[in-house]
């Protein structure tokens, strides 16, 4: 099930488990009973602004709207696909670069690429699985991590690889994504991802919720600051 489904589905439990009817919701959202039934019937998406209306009207959290899947197939071949578009990649932007294609996609469309829960470090945000399939595909060859300098270089050893758990649509993004920071070095992607609500509003070490995106400003969700 898409998020913006599973949306739909807790909105409908939760106007029913208060006793709201469909003309209440819809007058809380400024719009008319039948354009709010076309939401129910998952014909009509709700935005950002309506979530956090109902949010308000249902006195929870707009976090709680969001229940990511993780899909580890999909992270995967996310890392291996940006490896393949850079040739080579520092392990930290790398790292930053998931993060904007999982944040950036979320902010797009309500849901991220891979789910992956991400961890507010004092370098920004990391991918609470990144060091574990990093250790993994090194063991089984798969990428190479060569020490250079302060950093560590990561490559992949073959161009071999499936990417047929993503989306054309979701390629293209981060085809964008690495396109815009190709040429960019690390510090000035870590410094980016210091500047965003989402790491500025977490502490050292929690989960940041891919919710906190939302309020970013739109220039800024993935486009380098120019």
């Amino acid at each position: 099930m898409r998020i913006a489904d599973d949306i739909i589905k807790q909105v409908i439990e939760l106007r029913k488990r208060s006793g709201m009817t469909q003309e209440a919701i819809a007058a809380a959202l400024n719009i008319n009973r039948q354009t709010y039934l076309q939401v129910e019937q998952g014909r009509r998406s709700l935005n950002l602004q309506e979530l956090e209306i109902l949010a308000g009207v249902f006195g929870i959290p707009i976090a709680d709207f969001f229940t990511q899947p993780i899909d580890m197939q999909k992270f995967e071949q996310m890392y291996l696909y940006i490896l393949k578009k850079l040739g080579s990649v520092t392990k930290t932007k790398l790292a930053k670069l998931l993060y904007l294609a999982d944040f950036g996609n979320f902010y797009e469309t309500l849901e991220p690429i891979s789910g992956v829960r991400y961890v507010c470090r004092t370098y920004g945000p990391v991918p609470d699985v990144f060091f574990e399939l990093t250790d993994e595909l090194f063991d089984m060859g798969r990428i190479s991590i060569t020490p250079q300098e302060d950093a560590l270089i990561i490559r992949a050893t073959s161009s071999e690889f499936s990417t047929d758990a993503l989306s054309a649509e979701e390629l293209d993004f981060i085809d964008e994504i690495v396109d815009l920071w190709r040429n960019k070095r690390t510090q000035e992607i870590v410094n980016f991802t210091h500047e965003q609500k989402p790491w500025r509003a977490s502490r050292n070490g929690e989960y940041i919720p891919y919710e906190l995106i939302i309020q970013e400003d739109p220039d800024h969700v993935y486009q380098p600051f120019t």
